[in-house]
């Protein structure tokens, strides 16, 4: 017999629309998380398209992290051609994605986060008393947004990645300023941090398996995969390991490895990759007592915090490399080819795929897009249901708003998972 006990209709402060429901099933907690944004059929608008417009098309999947899409999807196209771009493109392209990612780990911490840490209901009630910090988050946003727009050409949406380079290459002027801005920017963060780093968090522990890249260096665009530090594999290989399945209830897909829900996102990024973190990151997480790896999916949120000290770290290092040379400002020249490629990257929600085939005349002939929130729904309803155990005896609206805060620790973004008709 089932019974229906909580539905939260419209999950405030994430990006995209989600209900969750919770069922009593034979005693037992049921939780069904329900995209419900409008399908996106986007794989099917992209066969006969050239392999040029791709990029752009996918971009506009999401305007919350359309930028790693843009290059995520550009490297999968240049493995399809065979062609591997001058390193002062990739690290400008880097320097872009990173861009991307201080963007929206600003927003879900400060504007979507914050508030369930502080016990406010959102962030204009956290301006009484904490102006200056508000203040402070906008400014680092604003730096954040001129990276992305000078180095893609757009702040949101980007034009200048290209297969076998980028369409415009940053003068010597424009890199000293972005220099100037990023370590403005990594000095500034750290005065903002407090507030979420030493946050109290619900204590709850949920045994998982972790996905996300591996590599020598923290990986963002490049790496194998690693599930949990125990199992490794190479992009090309994805499919041998992750399934999906699609629930009537939604209209986004969900992936499990090894038939078991897994996590994507920064709690997995540093579970599998603390020990290639920058000093300064490490420092934070041993000062504020935050030891990875972690199972406790709340984690996540100082995980984000923690993940931003080295990205702003790195960001720095990229920006001295380029503007102490002579900048390479080349693509790679290239034929058309029938080829396949695949690109798995880290997006902020976690780990990202774009998969195609190209044919002779460089027309896609198939595509496959897997977005990290699309992976997180099992895990998310999996942890949900355990939660729920602990909060057994408190009040309905009490246990609706800890469904909430759990679901926002995961920092979904529904839009770009939403992409599939219903197959029953």
């Amino acid at each position: 017999m089932s019974h229906e006990l909580i539905e939260v209709k419209g999950v405030p402060k994430v990006e995209g629309a989600v209900d969750v429901v919770v069922k009593l099933v034979n005693d037992n907690f049921k939780v069904e998380v329900r995209a419900r944004e409008g399908i996106r059929l986007l794989e099917r608008l992209l066969i006969g398209k050239s392999y040029k417009e791709i990029p752009f098309i996918v971009s506009r999947m999401c305007g919350v992290c359309p930028i790693v899409h843009n290059i995520t999807s550009v490297q999968a196209l240049e493995k399809a051609l065979s062609i591997e771009p001058y390193e002062d493109a990739k690290s400008i392209r880097e320097a872009m994605v990173i861009g991307g990612h201080l963007q929206s780990h600003l927003i879900h911490l400060y504007l979507f986060t914050l508030p369930d840490l502080v016990g406010k209901k959102n962030i204009l009630e956290i301006l009484e008393g904490k102006e200056e910090l508000v203040k402070t988050v906008l400014r680092l946003k604003r730096v954040a947004n001129h990276i992305t727009d000078t180095l893609g050409g757009r702040a949101v949406h980007p034009i200048t990645p290209t297969v076998g380079g980028l369409t415009r290459y940053p003068s010597k002027n424009i890199l000293e300023t972005l220099l100037m801005e990023s370590t403005l920017f990594k000095k500034t963060l750290r005065e903002v941090l407090e507030p979420i780093l030493e946050a109290e968090i619900p204590k709850f522990e949920n045994r998982t398996q972790y996905l996300s890249l591996h590599d020598s260096r923290y990986p963002i665009l490049e790496g194998k995969l690693s599930v949990s530090n125990e199992i490794f594999f190479e992009q090309e290989e994805y499919e041998n390991i992750i399934s999906y399945l699609n629930e009537e209830y939604s209209t986004a897909r969900h992936y499990l490895i090894n038939g078991k829900p897994y996590m994507v996102g920064a709690l997995s990024r540093l579970n599998n990759n603390y020990s290639q973190l920058c000093d300064d990151a490490k420092e934070y997480s041993r000062k504020y007592r935050i030891s990875f790896p972690s199972n406790e999916p709340f984690v996540n949120i100082k995980a984000q915090a923690i993940e931003m000290i080295h990205l702003a770290d790195k960001i720095v290092d990229i920006l001295e490399e380029l503007t102490s040379k002579p900048l390479k400002q080349e693509n790679i020249k290239y034929n058309i080819r029938p080829g396949e490629g695949v690109s798995i990257s880290e997006a902020p929600r976690g780990t990202l795929i774009h998969h195609y085939k190209v044919d002779e005349s460089g027309k896609i002939i198939e595509a496959n897009i897997i977005t990290p929130t699309a992976q997180n729904y099992k895990s998310i309803e999996e942890c949900l249901q355990n939660y729920l155990t602990t909060l057994i005896g408190e009040k309905l609206n009490t246990i609706s708003k800890e469904v909430e805060k759990l679901v926002r620790a995961y920092d979904p973004c529904v839009s770009c998972s939403a992409r599939f008709l219903r197959e029953h």
